[in-house]
C-alpha cells in the first residue's frame, strides 16, 4: 500500500534541473532534445505538475523554450557548481516550505514518486528524502524542506560540489524505490534518448498512471 503524504502538493515546488553539460550527447542541450515529438523535459514537467504546486526549472541557456510553459526559469547564480548551484539557485526564487528537484533527462517520473516521498518526510521529520531503486540511491530525486538553503550556501562557499556529501550534513531518509526503479532511468546519450523515443512511441509511456489505476495494480 502507498502511503499519502500528510504535506500538500501546494505545499512543494518542483524543480527540473536542466543545466548539464551534456557531454555524452555531443553537447546539445539535452533536455530540449526530442522524444515521441515533445521535448525530452516536457514529459519530465508532465508527469511532474500534478504532483507539485508549481514549477521551477533551473537553465543556463534556451530561457525562452524553457519558459514555453510559464514556468520561472532560473540561471545558476555561480558557474561551475554542478547540480547544486541549480539547487541553490532554484531555491532562492521558491516561497513554498518544501522542494522537490529532479533532473531534465528522466521521462518516466513517477506520478506518485513526490507523495511517496512526501509521507517519509512527514512520518520522519528528516531534512530531505530520496530514492534507492534497488540497486543505488538516487539523490538528484530529491525532496527537501527549503530551510536547507542556507547550509547549501555555506558548503558551496566553501568549496563542496559533491551532492551525497552535502547531502550527509542534513538528517535524511531513504525511500524504497525499487518497484518504480524505471522512474530513474535517464537519457545521457543519442543512443539512449533513441531507444527511449523507440519506447514512448510504441505506447508503453504515452500518459503517466492515475493514482486510481496504481492502486488498482
Amino acid at each position: 500500500m502507498i502511503p499519502v503524504a500528510a504535506i500538500d502538493a501546494s505545499a512543494i515546488t518542483g524543480v527540473i534541473l536542466c543545466g548539464g553539460s551534456a557531454r555524452r550527447m555531443d553537447g546539445v542541450e539535452k533536455p530540449l532534445q526530442p522524444l515521441a515529438g515533445q521535448p525530452m523535459v516536457q514529459h519530465v514537467r508532465a508527469r511532474l505538475a500534478p504532483q507539485v504546486g508549481c514549477v521551477v526549472i533551473s537553465a543556463n541557456a534556451h530561457a525562452d523554450a524553457y519558459g514555453q510553459w510559464g514556468d520561472r526559469v532560473v540561471p545558476d547564480v555561480e558557474a561551475g557548481q554542478g547540480p547544486l548551484g541549480g539547487i541553490v539557485s532554484a531555491l532562492g526564487v521558491v516561497t513554498t516550505p518544501y522542494a522537490f528537484c529532479c533532473t531534465g533527462d528522466s521521462p518516466r517520473l513517477d506520478p506518485l514518486l513526490v507523495s511517496r516521498l512526501a509521507a517519509l518526510l512527514d512520518a520522519t521529520g528528516v531534512d530531505a528524502v530520496y530514492p534507492h531503486d534497488g540497486t543505488r540511491t538516487q539523490p538528484l530525486f530529491l525532496l527537501l524542506r527549503t530551510t536547507v538553503r542556507d547550509g547549501l550556501m555555506q558548503y558551496l562557499c566553501d568549496g563542496g560540489r559533491k551532492v551525497t556529501t552535502w547531502l550527509e550534513q542534513l538528517s535524511l531518509a531513504v525511500h524504497d524505490a525499487r518497484d518504480i526503479a524505471d522512474s530513474f532511468l535517464n537519457c545521457n546519450t543519442l543512443a539512449e534518448l533513441s531507444a527511449a523515443g523507440a519506447h514512448f512511441s510504441s505506447g508503453a509511456d504515452a500518459a503517466p498512471l492515475s493514482p486510481s489505476t496504481v492502486e488498482s495494480l
